[in-house]
């Protein structure tokens, strides 16, 4: 089994319900039992926070990529294995999107979204190649997914497009469906 570098984009709000904070935390155990690295925002709370005390209950390898001034707006996790500090979300996204080898999004807000639609659209201009999955807890990323069919029925957005992420409700399908699309490579 290869070391993969996975990805994880979410809220940082513990504002919401917890089914969220379990299912994440899950995601984070079962990424480091298949022992792959944990990169993701590097804030301690929300779905963030929960996906890397996971990892690291597994003893993953918890990366964190976070700029400076976010300790304004939300606390930063210094117990991960590395944190790196950076000056500006953009040099944050750059980092996250070079070290991935697939990407889950889970429930988030527009941080999360800005990020998705980043990495979706990379892809589909061939500048990485990576799977994307949307980490869909109780229907989620329903509704957004629905835009994004209407998009590509109203000529919008290009078909493939649709091809380009999997939907999955449980971290085991994510993890499985990151499997299926790397053994491919």
């Amino acid at each position: 089994m290869s070391e993969k570098t996975i990805c994880m984009y979410g809220a940082a709000s513990d504002q919401i319900d917890n089914i969220y904070i379990r299912e994440t935390e899950e995601l984070g155990r079962e990424i480091a039992r298949r022992h792959y690295r944990l990169i993701y925002g590097g804030g301690a709370s929300g779905l963030m926070g929960a996906c890397s005390r996971g990892a690291a209950k597994e003893n993953g390898v918890v990366i964190g990529v976070v700029p400076a001034f976010m300790d304004e707006f939300e606390e930063l996790n210094k117990h991960c294995t590395r944190l790196i500090l950076t000056k500006t979300m953009g040099e944050r996204k750059e980092i996250m999107e070079n070290e991935a080898d697939a990407f889950i999004i889970a429930p988030g807000g527009i941080g999360t979204f800005d990020e998705l639609f980043q990495v979706l659209t990379l892809i589909d201009l061939n500048q990485k190649k990576a799977p994307i999955i949307f980490f869909n807890i109780e229907g989620y990323y329903d509704d957004l997914i629905s835009f994004l069919d209407t998009c590509i029925k109203k000529g919008f957005v290009r078909a493939r497009v649709r091809s380009l992420f999997h939907v999955c409700s449980t971290p085991q399908e994510a993890l499985d469906a990151i499997d299926t699309f790397t053994d491919k490579i």
